[in-house]
C-alpha cells in the first residue's frame, strides 16, 4: 500500500444486507475496508486520534504524519455521517 493511497478506498456508502445495526444518519450502511474498519473500531472504543494513527504505522507501512492526517479526515467524515 502505498502512502499516497493509504485511505483511498477505506471508505464507501453502499448498501449491504446483514452488515449489523452500523448505519450513518442517512439510513445506509458504510461498509469498510480493513484500514477502515480499524480507524472506526478505534474511534468507537475511545481511543485518541494519535493512538489510532501510531496502531496504523505499526501495522501499515505509512509514516505518522500521513497515518494522522488521513485519520483525521476518516474521523471527519463519520462524524459528518452522524456515526
Amino acid at each position: 500500500m502505498t502512502r499516497r493511497n493509504f485511505l483511498k478506498g477505506a471508505f464507501s456508502l453502499i448498501v449491504l444486507m446483514g452488515f449489523g445495526r452500523l448505519f450513518a444518519s442517512n439510513g445506509e450502511r458504510p461498509v469498510f475496508n480493513e484500514t477502515g474498519m480499524r480507524i472506526y473500531r478505534g474511534y468507537v472504543s475511545g481511543r485518541s486520534v494519535e493512538q489510532i494513527a501510531s496502531d496504523l504505522v505499526a501495522e501499515y507501512e505509512v509514516d505518522y504524519e500521513t497515518a494522522l492526517r488521513d485519520t483525521k479526515e476518516f474521523i471527519r467524515t463519520l462524524r459528518s455521517m452522524g456515526l
